[in-house]
């Protein structure tokens, strides 16, 4: 790029069309030497230059050239002329060099920003496709996944005979495995809707009642396996709600889930209240509790307090973010409070009547 001011229009054209090389005349002198050089005379014999000729038809007695350098890289030269011949003034040569280094920097500011604006498109694209892969790849293993459960169930049902008692426990624990597998597939295909923008609220009339007793219903055998009391108290005046019921559900779910994976001992209880036209669930355990300073990191992808957790009690990392996203497009908000080895409440609160429709947005 070539930016000109009071130059001959001759001399710009061909500075436009032929680059300048390093060593010849001054540019090139100070591309090498990388400090300014200047030309008193252009008729003095000893400059020598492809543009000599040139500058001496346009009138340039006078040059002065100073190298744009960066961190040791060059990036240009500003080119004065004068059409008086003589030497340029040390003050003027230290008032270009100094405008010269402001000039480096801008230009590489100019081109780190752009860089940076083409490696964000870069990642957007590249975002975009995982999202879609992901949504893909979900969709092919959740339909082969739901039609394996669906016969295992039918099997267990004993649709196609009698099954030996010695074969009950391993096919349950196929459609156990197969269920927690198709709730991380289901978690995955959210995650990637909602990355995509694609993620809409099925809103409709609900009971707060019927989605907290769905949740304990499922859950149960979890908790009785691990010997842990599963309890669950809701008002019987709550009225009728309006939002995404399987959404509530699936965050419901999420929380207990959480919660009954991480309690060794005690219990477990789903407790909702209304507050005005705010309706506030609570999932209370006796677990091992969170300490304070991994709670707000518990709301990213992928994310789990501890290494060592994690490898104890497994996970994801992915129920907490997704509920979040869900809370968040209801109009609510989630939060947790927990004190270490004492248990932790997670929190959720949204409106009783969700108002008008809600898309999942990538900021979220």
């Amino acid at each position: 790029m070539q930016v000109s001011e009071n130059m001959a229009e001759e001399l710009m054209q061909v500075t436009r069309n032929t680059p300048f090389r390093l060593g010849d005349g001054a540019v090139g002198r100070a591309g090498v030497t990388r400090e300014p050089v200047q030309v008193p005379d252009t008729l003095d014999d000893s400059y020598q230059s492809e543009r000599k000729e040139l500058l001496i038809r346009s009138g340039y007695r006078a040059v002065l050239a100073v190298p744009l350098v960066r961190e040791d890289n060059l990036l240009g030269a500003l080119l004065v002329t004068r059409k008086t011949p003589g030497a340029f003034a040390p003050e003027v040569v230290d008032l270009l060099k100094t405008f010269a280094t402001q000039s480096a920097m801008a230009i590489q500011n100019a081109r780190l920003f752009r860089e940076i604006a083409e490696k964000g498109k870069q990642l957007e694209i590249a975002s975009h496709r995982k999202s879609d892969f992901l949504a893909s790849m979900s969709h092919e293993l959740r339909t082969p996944l739901n039609a394996i459960l669906g016969f295992n169930e039918l099997i267990l049902a004993e649709i196609y005979g009698t099954v030996p008692d010695e074969m009950k426990e391993p096919l349950t624990d196929i459609q156990t495995s197969g269920m927690h597998l198709l709730r991380l597939i289901n978690n995955v295909l959210d995650l990637a809707k909602i990355e995509a923008g694609r993620m809409e609220l099925a809103l409709a009339d609900y009971s707060v009642h019927d989605t907290v007793e769905s949740v304990r219903w499922t859950l149960r055998p979890l908790a009785a396996e691990k010997g842990l009391e599963f309890l669950a108290t809701v008002p019987e005046d709550i009225p009728i709600a309006y939002g995404d019921f399987g959404r509530i559900t699936q965050c419901l779910m999420n929380l207990a889930g959480n919660s009954l994976k991480f309690t060794k001992a005690g219990k477990v209880e789903i407790v909702v209240a209304l507050n005005g036209d705010i309706l506030i669930y609570r999932v209370i355990d006796t677990g091992i509790g969170i300490p304070p300073d991994k709670i707000d990191s518990l709301f990213t992808e992928f994310k789990q307090t501890d290494a060592t957790i994690a490898s104890e009690y497994g996970g994801t990392g992915l129920g907490l973010s997704i509920s979040k996203k869900f809370i968040e497009m209801h109009g609510g908000r989630i939060w947790i409070e927990s004190e270490l080895g004492k248990g932790s409440s997670f929190i959720f609160e949204v409106p009783l009547r969700v108002e008008g429709s809600t898309t999942a947005s990538r900021a979220s």
